[in-house]
């Protein structure tokens, strides 16, 4: 279990690069938060501010509820994408760990959800260059690129903001 107190997370050097590009604008999620620590860390910046943390199946769901444990601050909601978020009045989205094709898909499932958020924070695990194309193509969003380095590997993270 992870320990859900004011001690922060353990957040390797890409997590903790993306929490710095991260607006502190709230209510926000964290989509497919894995094992939960992103999401666990942007309530410890705002405590008693609303953050989500999204897994697609029901199983994945159980373990980040079990992972964060039952006094944990983040809401673990259970559905594809954004559709979870529909209705929460979220200002911002967190997208990492997954490849750039399946962060593109999670965006074009749902455009007024993605759309209707002040901020989205990206980063793939993989595909970034086609991820960047669709992202500046689309005319959609403003984007700001950043990255980091996690022991040998170089990570993109994409900051966008509706035009």
């Amino acid at each position: 279990m992870i320990a859900t107190g004011t001690a922060p997370a353990r957040l390797g050097p890409r997590l903790r690069h993306l929490l710095e590009l991260c607006p502190e604008e709230y209510p926000v999620a964290d989509v497919g938060s894995g094992h939960g620590r992103l999401a666990l860390e942007l309530a410890r910046r705002r405590p008693g501010a609303e953050v989500y943390a999204t897994e697609a199946r029901p199983g994945p769901a159980r373990e980040l509820r079990r992972l964060l444990g039952p006094s944990s601050p983040v809401l673990v909601l259970e559905g594809p994408g954004l559709e979870p978020l529909q209705g929460l009045g979220c200002r911002g989205a967190v997208i990492a760990g997954m490849g750039g094709h399946t962060i593109r898909e999670i965006l074009q499932a749902s455009p007024a959800l993605a759309l209707g958020l002040d901020w989205l924070c990206l980063q793939p695990m993989q595909d970034w260059e086609p991820l960047w194309s669709w992202v500046t193509g689309s005319g959609w969003w403003d984007p700001q690129g950043t990255s980091c380095r996690e022991r040998s590997r170089i990570y993109r993270t994409l900051l966008l903001r509706p035009r």
